[in-house]
């Protein structure tokens, strides 16, 4: 195997272990369920947006590694990033898990979700906090009167 495989891996393998910004927030603006039907996954992301800029993004969930250890990755490439920024990121992701080139170096650790693409039934693993997070998105755009919509 090779070291980047391996590299790979092991930050899948620690962000499912030991997943960042685990556990819900006291006092959430925005709180979004989202399930893969497929594979039992079910994450949810508690959102705190101040002004336009995600103070707080935390989440909790069951499921396989690779949805567990997403989501973590999420909140650390997120957290502290406008709504505009946080949008273009996952705009990005989204691009990234379809093997489509991407233009930002931004995603951090995120990268490793680039390989899903070899395997169709998983992608919606990796993507399943992403898209709680573009429905919280959507959800402050329409209670801040802006229109922001995701191809999902």
């Amino acid at each position: 195997m090779s070291d980047i495989r391996q590299l790979y891996q092991r930050i899948i393998i620690d962000h499912a272990n030991y997943p960042h910004h685990y556990g819900k927030l006291a006092c959430p603006d925005f709180v979004r369920t989202c399930r893969n039907p497929d594979c039992g996954d079910t994450i949810t992301v508690f959102v705190s947006i101040d002004t336009d800029c995600f103070n707080e993004l935390n989440f909790v969930g069951d499921g396989c590694a690779i949805s567990q250890a997403s989501a973590s990755i999420m909140t650390d490439t997120l957290i502290d990033k406008t709504v505009a920024e946080a949008t273009q990121l996952i705009q990005e992701f989204q691009k990234l898990l379809l093997g489509q080139h991407i233009t930002t170096g931004d995603l951090g650790d995120s990268v490793v979700f680039g390989k899903l693409k070899q395997f169709p039934t998983r992608v919606r693993c990796g993507a399943l906090a992403w898209h709680a997070v573009s429905d919280v998105i959507e959800e402050w755009g329409k209670r801040s009167g802006q229109q922001i919509n995701f191809s999902k």
